[in-house]
C-alpha cells in the first residue's frame, strides 16, 4: 500500500510539474576573419551575437585576433543567426545555422560574409535560403526612398528603388539586403 501511494505521488507530481526537455549548452569557439575578397573590415573588438527566434541568446567581444568564445543554451529555435557589429560595421549577418554538429563546435566566420548563389547566379539569403526578396545594396550620400500608398490610405516608405536597396552611408561592408528577413549581409 505504501509503495502504491509513493508511486502515485511521484506520478502525479511529474504530471503536474510537466516534463522539461533538457538540452546541453553550446560553447562555440569562433574565429572572425576578413573576407579575402574584401579585407577592409576590422576583426578586433567586434561584438558578435547570436539570435534565435528574434531573441539575442548570447553576445561577446572578439579579441585582437578576431577570436571569441560564445556559450548559450538552445531551446526550440528553428535557426541560429550570427551577427556582428562594431566600429565602422553596421549590424551585419555573417552566418545562419540550423543545427550544430557537437556541443563544442569550432566555427570560422568571414566579414563580410561569403555569399552563396543558386544555379541561376542569384544571391541566396543565408536565413530564408530564397532569392526573390534579396537586393543589392547601393551606397550614396542621398539615398532615394519610395513612397507606397495602400488602398486604405496607409503610407509606407521603402529604401528599395529600381531593384536596389538604397543605403545612406558612403561605403559599407554589406553587399546585399533581404527584405523578408530585414538582414544585411
Amino acid at each position: 500500500m505504501r509503495l502504491t501511494i509513493f508511486i502515485s505521488t511521484i506520478l502525479v507530481a511529474t504530471l503536474l510539474l510537466g516534463f522539461r526537455h533538457l538540452t546541453n549548452p553550446v560553447t562555440i569557439t569562433g574565429h572572425l576573419k576578413k573576407n579575402p575578397k574584401d579585407s577592409s573590415a576590422f576583426v578586433d573588438r567586434v561584438l558578435v551575437f547570436v539570435k534565435g527566434d528574434n531573441k539575442i541568446l548570447a553576445k561577446v567581444l572578439t579579441d585582437e585576433k578576431g577570436d571569441f568564445e560564445l556559450t548559450f543554451t538552445p531551446k526550440k529555435e528553428k535557426s541560429f543567426d550570427f551577427f556582428c557589429t562594431g566600429l565602422g560595421i553596421d549590424t551585419l549577418l555573417i552566418a545562419s545555422v540550423t543545427t550544430f554538429e557537437s556541443d563544442t563546435p569550432e566555427m570560422t566566420f568571414y566579414i563580410p560574409g561569403q555569399v552563396k548563389r543558386n544555379a541561376f547566379g542569384k544571391v541566396l539569403c543565408p536565413i530564408c535560403k530564397r532569392t526573390d526578396m534579396v537586393y543589392k545594396i547601393q551606397y550614396g550620400d542621398a539615398p532615394i526612398m519610395t513612397r507606397h500608398i495602400s488602398k486604405t490610405g496607409d503610407t509606407t516608405y521603402s529604401p528599395i528603388y529600381k531593384g536596389t536597396y538604397q543605403e545612406s552611408c558612403i561605403v559599407g561592408l554589406a553587399k546585399f539586403f533581404c527584405d523578408r528577413d530585414k538582414a544585411k549581409f
